[in-house]
């Protein structure tokens, strides 16, 4: 049969996920053969290059890794001499040379706006809810304001402020950020704005294939992980975090920042990053994992928003995070595409390890949407089992039966599936593995208390329930130094927290006091005293 680069593509692509010797010798002699073929610009192009990234995921041979890295230059000088306005398609495909076009927030913009290896301009305003008029009568300065009663489009109102096309995107950033200390405000206006932006790179650094950490050998495969034991790996203790230098520090947290951008992707750990609390740990099996929570005034009230990126022989293959009270979490992950068909369930595990052994964890909990509630992948891929093999269970009791029954038709009926209809209920629950003997304290309940104590206590004047609360909090604690605008979020909540549950115990007391210092410091010493809380 005559070589092709189509039915080469199939052939690689078949031998993935193999990895005895003759698999082996036939990948790498395939790889030697997509040399010896011209490229040509279509959709096989972009499922080749997913496909060398994965090989250098999960590489079995030197030669096959080096092969791929060389295969992976070749598309590069490629893409670099083609004119790449021709093909549309290729617009978010995060391959060298091509362009983003989606919507961020404000402050993931200003970062992109400094980043040296790409250049954002404004591409549009797109279904948008809101004008440009709205949002400049309050920011412009006062002699200008009259320019936004006009009723002109946001094109006409920045022409009338003379804003050169080619600043326009700096001029938006630059008028929200008079709005940097009303956080929530300003990302309700902007989204409602809704500009588009365009990410144009400057250089092969700013795509998908290079977006990486720098490795001294890659990890090679004998074979892939898919059926492993969890509890055996989540209680594997997690060795201590890596030192990096401040070098290996900003590379780490531009190639985290990358992963989503060259997605269309963002999550508030990675935008909002508090880039001291980053901490990387290197694992097995080529494995390494990022964890970072966020800077204060973007924090969640008592919980921790701690995001995490997963690499893989130095490639970002998992992003996601975890919402950590005490001894119990809410977990996302999501897996890149070139990578899905990997060891996801042992890259799930690693990071539940780490999540678990370094807040001490005893229970996570997975919402609906990572199976399948508004996301048809995750129902037709049945998620849902995914997490069931590792030990998840719905918290729904009559949904559990549900899936006692169903895993029960899976084993013994051979080619039995879950339908549709039977998923779909699935996702009707959240669903939650527990490692411990008891259910830890839950966020919401506390919540729940707070509105009722409002409304019976106060009469629901909030207003008046905080300056309350502080203040008997603050007789009880007998706290007499001054608290800067970070820590006083946090007193509020505390007070609230403390007067609702009714807590009179001075050992809690002061360990609710150590809160308002530390949580907008430090994630990590937060999430101490808040098990110590529990512990008391």
């Amino acid at each position: 049969m005559r070589i092709t680069f189509r039915n080469q593509l199939a052939t690689l692509k078949k031998l993935l996920t193999c990895f005895d010797a003759a698999s082996k010798a036939q990948k790498i002699s395939c790889l030697k053969n997509f040399h010896g073929l011209p490229l040509v610009l279509n959709k096989d192009l972009i499922i080749y290059l997913d496909t060398l990234l994965f090989v250098i995921a999960y590489p079995d041979h030197p030669a096959s890794y080096a092969l791929a890295e060389k295969e992976i230059r070749r598309v590069s000088r490629f893409l670099q001499m083609t004119d790449l306005k021709k093909h549309p398609y290729l617009v978010n495909s995060g391959m060298p040379f091509t362009k983003t076009k989606t919507r961020f927030t404000h402050d993931a913009i200003r970062w992109l706006m400094t980043h040296p290896d790409c250049r954002v301009t404004l591409d549009s305003f797109k279904d948008a809810s809101l004008l440009l008029n709205d949002v400049l009568k309050i920011t412009l300065p006062t002699l200008e304001r009259s320019e936004t009663t006009a009723g002109s489009s946001n094109t006409e109102l920045m022409d009338s402020l003379r804003v050169p096309q080619a600043s326009r995107l700096r001029f938006l950033v630059d008028e929200f950020a008079r709005l940097d200390h009303q956080p929530y405000t300003k990302d309700l206006l902007f989204e409602r704005l809704s500009p588009v932006v365009c990410i144009t790179p400057r250089n092969k650094t700013f795509s998908i294939a290079y977006n990486r950490l720098s490795t001294i050998q890659p990890y090679l495969h004998h074979d892939l992980l898919k059926k492993i034991e969890p509890d055996s790996i989540l209680e594997s203790p997690v060795p201590r975090h890596i030192n990096l230098s401040n070098i290996e520090k900003l590379k780490t947290i531009m190639v985290i920042k990358n992963a989503l951008a060259l997605t269309a992707r963002e999550t508030d750990p990675c935008t909002y990053m508090d880039e001291d609390s980053l901490r990387v740990y290197t694992l097995e099996r080529g494995i390494s994992v990022a964890i970072f929570g966020m800077i204060p005034s973007r924090q969640l009230p008592l919980e921790s928003y701690v995001g995490y990126t997963a690499f893989k022989n130095g490639l970002p293959v998992s992003y996601g995070g975890a919402w950590v009270f005490g001894k119990r979490a809410n977990f996302g992950i999501n897996i890149f595409k070139p990578y899905r068909n990997g060891e996801s369930a042992y890259l799930m595990a690693q990071l539940l390890r780490v999540y678990r052994h370094v807040f001490n964890l005893s229970y996570f909990e997975v919402e609906p949407y990572q199976y399948g509630l508004d996301n048809p992948d995750g129902i037709a891929s049945g998620a849902f089992w995914f997490y069931y093999r590792f030990g998840f269970r719905p918290l729904d009791e009559k949904l559990k039966t549900l899936a006692r029954n169903e895993a029960e038709k899976i084993k013994a009926r051979k080619g039995y599936k879950s339908s549709v209809t039977v998923l779909t209920k699935f996702t009707w629950s959240n669903i939650a593995l527990s490692l411990g003997q008891k259910i830890p304290p839950n966020l919401p309940d506390i919540i729940v208390k707070v509105t009722r104590m409002i409304e019976k206590t106060f009469k629901s004047n909030r207003l008046l329930a905080e300056t309350q609360c502080r203040k008997l909090f603050l007789e009880k604690t007998k706290i007499n130094v001054s608290v800067n605008h970070d820590e006083n979020q946090v007193l509020t909540e505390v007070a609230l927290w403390a007067e609702s549950m009714k807590i009179k115990s001075p050992a809690k007391l002061e360990l609710m006091t150590k809160m308002i210092n530390a949580k907008p410091k430090d994630v990590y010493v937060y999430h101490e005293l808040v098990l110590k809380f529990y512990n008391e």
